[in-house]
């Protein structure tokens, strides 16, 4: 009876997730998104709920993030921005301060090989997140059944530079098409280009397809993978008296794949 009641807990869950998600994913995963503050540093996160039955203790959230993130903060904690609704487009923006080591050890659970962590949290009842499960993360056969593709318009969200949207902290959403080929499988293919310009503060973000399609045809939205980085061209300029180097910025994002969250979130404790 009780493993019977927490599969319908979970069952429930996931349908109300569907329901909402199914309206407006943007939205929903705007409201996901939150940022990461240290003192010389900014970066982006995003929270998922992965359904758990009661007898494994029931839902949980799950922060994901670039491992690099992680690794570059100094410290044992670092301040995860969020935001409050207060009334009907009126939000507010509050932080928290979340431990990321201790002891000199991380606290965080992260992908053996790819740039990707994950840590469960607990925010404060009042924080405006909405409820995406895990399950949004694409799998190999998610990604073929939705015939995901290279020049495919996808979203991103980050907070450029520190930028935020507006004073409640929202992020930043921008889009751009995905740049290469092949995506799967995932184990070959372990990351993907994306063509868009990203900044210092992206790190970690989330890069989604918005659902498409209509009536029963339609899919819902899924999470392609995290912002890991950009691609440059470093140019030196040989001189008489020295050489001088100038970086350009090619607008070309790389991409984890959501396979390796998936699998990070699988070594959580």
């Amino acid at each position: 009876m009780h493993k019977r009641s927490g599969a319908i807990g979970v069952l429930l869950f996931l349908a109300q997730w569907a329901t909402a998600q199914a309206e407006d994913f943007d939205t929903a995963m705007m409201r996901s998104t939150v940022k990461l503050r240290h003192d010389k540093s900014t970066a982006t996160a995003f929270v998922l709920r992965q359904p758990r039955t009661a007898d494994r203790g029931g839902p949980r959230s799950i922060l994901i993030t670039a491992k690099h993130v992680f690794e570059k903060t100094i410290g044992d904690e670092t301040s995860l921005v969020y935001r409050v609704r207060e009334a009907e487009g009126v939000y507010k923006k509050e932080s928290m301060s979340l431990s990321i080591r201790k002891d000199g050890q991380a606290l965080w659970t992260q992908h053996p090989s790819e740039d990707v962590a994950a840590v469960v949290v607990s925010l404060p009842e009042k924080a405006d997140l909405t409820e995406i499960s895990t399950e949004v993360l694409a799998s190999d056969d998610q990604l073929r059944r939705q015939n995901v593709h290279p020049g495919q318009s996808v979203a991103l969200l980050g907070y450029p530079h520190r930028t935020e949207a507006n004073d409640a902290g929202v992020p930043i959403l921008r889009t751009g098409a995905i740049a290469s080929y092949p995506l799967i499988p995932s184990s070959v293919n372990r990351t993907f280009l994306l063509n868009a310009n990203t900044f210092e503060g992206d790190s970690g973000g989330p890069i989604y397809l918005t659902g498409s399609g209509s009536g029963n045809e339609r899919e819902t939205g899924v999470i392609l993978g995290l912002m890991h980085g950009q691609r440059f061209l470093d140019e030196e300029m040989v001189m008489i008296y020295g050489t001088s180097k100038v970086r350009h910025r090619l607008g070309l994002g790389i991409v984890v794949q959501a396979a390796f969250i998936r699998e990070t979130i699988e070594r959580l404790p």
